[in-house]
């Protein structure tokens, strides 16, 4: 029975020492792995630096007949290739007519320009101190004061949800939105309970 025992308890020693050792190895298995893992770089998320820059620069937009739609100057541009937007520090901006009319002159302190896609129309947003005027014959003029405009130059068409100041030869209107269909020369005002449409005619 001596021997027998002995050999038992060497077999038994021999399978807590192969146990050990398949821990140890798989522990030491997956601290690799872990240590790999840990060694893989992460992906960055792509950032929407500048592409392009261009300081007391032009920008022209001619429509299908080549003829020019509108001019916008700037003391700075700045596209961002992930949003395809341009960003303007005081832009100045020459929307032309069809009628060869005096053209709407408006500035702004800070704007973008949203460009046109196979789903919507070029867009420009203004903001800050924008005035939007045009000076037309024997006198006559519009002037319009607001905070924020946006423009659609393709059709020709202004609007805003800002307060807005109208000035021309008559008097001054005040509204606390407008729409304008400049083509046609229409305006259509909005009010508030806060800021109602008020208009105040000058003498003659």
């Amino acid at each position: 029975m001596g021997p027998l025992h002995d050999s038992d308890s060497i077999a038994v020693m021999i399978n807590r020492i192969v146990v050990l050792s398949t821990l140890l190895l798989a522990f030491a298995l997956s601290i690799n792995f872990v240590l790999d893992e840990a060694e893989v770089p992460e992906e960055k998320t792509p950032r929407n630096e500048p592409d392009l820059y261009m300081l007391n620069a032009t920008i022209e937009q001619f429509d299908e007949d080549g003829l020019l739609q509108h001019r916008i100057d700037a003391d700075r541009f700045t596209h961002f290739p992930l949003t395809d937007l341009t960003t303007m520090k005081s832009p100045a901006m020459a929307l032309a007519h069809s009628d060869n009319s005096a053209p709407w002159d408006i500035t702004a302190a800070e704007g973008r320009i949203l460009p046109g896609t196979n789903y919507r129309e070029e867009v420009v947003e203004l903001w800050n101190n924008v005035l939007a005027a045009r000076n037309g014959r024997q006198g006559r003029f519009v002037n319009i004061q607001t905070e924020s405009l946006t423009i659609y130059p393709e059709q020709d068409y202004l609007e805003t949800d800002a307060k807005v100041f109208i000035d021309n030869e008559t008097g001054r209107t005040t509204a606390a939105g407008m729409k304008a269909f400049l083509d046609e020369g229409r305006f259509m005002f909005y009010s508030t309970d806060a800021d109602r449409v008020t208009t105040i005619f000058l003498p003659n």
